[in-house]
């Protein structure tokens, strides 16, 4: 009988311990320490995302050391693009990682989107500033090859510059202006500073160049200026190295500012070649109307204010292999048509 009852409590005991086991294997992961599972609503976050979803509000800011970092609002999530390290799939388009984070938890998600560029309207304002006409002119078949147009700041009198701005216009190009002398206009007379900026407007106007865009020296202004130059130009520009993107209703409004594409900030061609695929990946990312401005000097292996042929060919490849388009300061349209981008020849 002993042995009986020992049987039966042996018994019993090992069906407790298989209920307990069975018990503790449904309690959620969780409650135990472990990973949970990944929420219905990141899921569907996620699977926007990845379908690079129109319905996402993308934007960018700028890190503490300036860097550049794509974001986007999905509903109660954040991404965060991680554009430094694309990668192309078997496809031909690019792999983007990114990663989401819930405001809620702080749980973070990563994952890949592939993305390929398509036609639209996001583009740039190149611009070159100062009396490099020579050089400038010198490389108007390079633009030609890339379909490229740009907008040339000239600065000092009209009889200086009257043969360049005809061949300027006549290959597709825009020409603004840059004063007489190049000064501080900000500590300069009334009359001094009417006669740096507007004297030769007359000259280049009934010479049939449009001139109506200034540049600022140094990109110095203030506000007074702005108020008094509106009534000459449409469209004022500064010069920086913030990077700063504009729609087409921003830039009519009369005021922008221009990022250096200038040697001096770079020293060596792949800190160029990484700003370049970084800045321009982010704006064909991010789509829509928007424009970035850039403005350089000469074009020279050895300016300090300038860019090397070598990083302006790299800056045009770019813009052409994510299908940015090319803008001038006068009128703000396209400036080829897809033919001329097949053939690259002036006046198509």
């Amino acid at each position: 009988m002993k042995n009986t009852h020992l049987s039966i409590y042996v018994l019993l005991f090992g069906v407790l311990l298989s209920c307990a086991s069975r018990q503790r294997a449904v309690i959620p992961p969780s409650a135990t320490g472990g990973p949970a599972a990944m929420p219905i609503e990141v899921e569907s976050a996620i699977r926007r995302i990845k379908q690079n979803s129109p319905e996402i509000n993308k934007y960018f800011i700028l890190g503490d050391a300036g860097d550049i970092i794509t974001m986007g609002d999905i509903g109660q999530f954040e991404a965060t693009y991680d554009l430094k390290r694309l990668q192309i799939d078997s496809s031909g388009n690019f792999l983007v990682p990114f990663s989401v984070k819930s405001p809620l938890s702080g749980e973070t998600w990563q994952d890949n989107l592939s993305w390929k560029p398509q036609r639209d309207t996001a583009g740039i304002l190149l611009a070159f500033d100062d009396d490099y006409q020579e050089v400038w002119e010198s490389n108007f078949d390079l633009f030609g090859r890339y379909g490229a147009r740009a907008t040339f700041f000239v600065q000092g009198e009209y009889k200086d510059y009257s043969s360049f701005c005809a061949e300027a216009l006549k290959r597709g190009h825009d020409v603004g202006y840059h004063s007489i002398n190049h000064l501080d206009l900000r500590k300069v007379s009334s009359e001094v500073f009417h006669e740096e900026t507007t004297s030769q407007i007359e000259f280049f106007r009934n010479a049939e160049i449009p001139l109506t865009s200034f540049a600022y020296p140094f990109g110095f202004s203030e506000y007074w200026m702005q108020e008094e130059l509106l009534k000459s130009y449409k469209i004022l520009r500064g010069y920086g190295v913030t990077y700063r993107l504009y729609s087409s209703a921003v830039i009519r409004r009369g005021h922008i500012s221009s990022k250096a594409l200038d040697t001096v900030l770079f020293k060596r061609d792949e800190d160029f070649e990484a700003t370049i695929d970084l800045m321009m990946r982010t704006l064909k990312f991010i789509g829509g109307d928007l424009i970035l401005p850039l403005t350089s000097h000469d074009i020279s292996d050895t300016a300090a204010w300038g860019i090397t042929p070598y990083r302006l060919e790299y800056l045009l490849q770019t813009v052409n292999d994510l299908q940015l388009n090319y803008y001038w300061y006068r009128g703000f349209s396209y400036k080829l048509p897809e033919k001329c981008r097949a053939c690259g020849g002036p006046g198509c």
